[in-house]
């Protein structure tokens, strides 16, 4: 009940900021002059309130892309990380273009990513060449792939991580010595100038 208090005044959790909340997540957008009429405010101050709540880091305007309705397959991949390898390993998946979530996990694995990649193949590829293949510090890992999705699921997909003039990727691999690669059984990263696939920015 105290950390429910605490988490109340942190973000101050009234009815407008919840307002706020609901209008996001269902139209994306936000009608300032509506709900300033339902709580008997200006718009002006609904807007300040919006400004302030991404100031504080508390909500985040992002692109939510609905992975049902792409061609594109979803996995998770369990990790279990030597402690010293924990940060680093992160920080370069953090930079990765195809991982959607990354978080620390406490139990028999340590660490766990939601990814996404193009075809089941190209999936193969990510985990046996790219993600396991660079790094150090693997102990041990398992991964499951999302079976056909029957509903909308919105997901962000962070642009700004399609830097496509890089020659090597987020993880040390240089997709033109990549035997996948060569071998046309992987279109690339999408943070490469190599990469052939639909997210290629041109």
């Amino acid at each position: 009940m105290d950390n429910i208090k605490q988490f109340k005044k942190v973000i101050k959790l009234d009815e407008i900021n919840l307002k706020i909340f609901k209008s996001l997540s269902e139209d994306g957008k936000i009608n300032y002059s509506r709900i300033g009429k339902e709580f008997g405010v200006s718009h002006v101050s609904i807007k300040n309130r919006y400004e302030k709540l991404i100031k504080r880091n508390i909500i985040k305007p992002s692109l939510l892309v609905n992975f049902s309705k792409l061609d594109f397959k979803l996995a998770i991949l369990l990790l279990e990380l030597e402690t010293e390898s924990l940060e680093k390993i992160k920080d370069i998946y953090s930079k990765c273009p195809r991982v959607l979530f990354s978080f620390h996990l406490l139990g028999e694995y340590n660490h766990l990513l939601v990814f996404f990649a193009e075809s089941i193949e190209i999936i193969e590829t990510i985990f046996n060449s790219c993600m396991l293949y660079n790094l150090k510090g693997v102990r041990k890992s398992n991964i499951l792939i999302f079976g056909s999705l029957k509903e909308d699921l919105f997901l962000p997909l962070n642009f700004s991580h399609l830097d496509q003039q890089n020659e090597n990727t987020p993880c040390g691999t240089c997709c033109k010595f990549c035997k996948s690669f060569i071998q046309g059984q992987c279109i690339g990263c999408p943070a490469s100038k190599y990469y052939k696939g639909p997210l290629k920015i041109t």
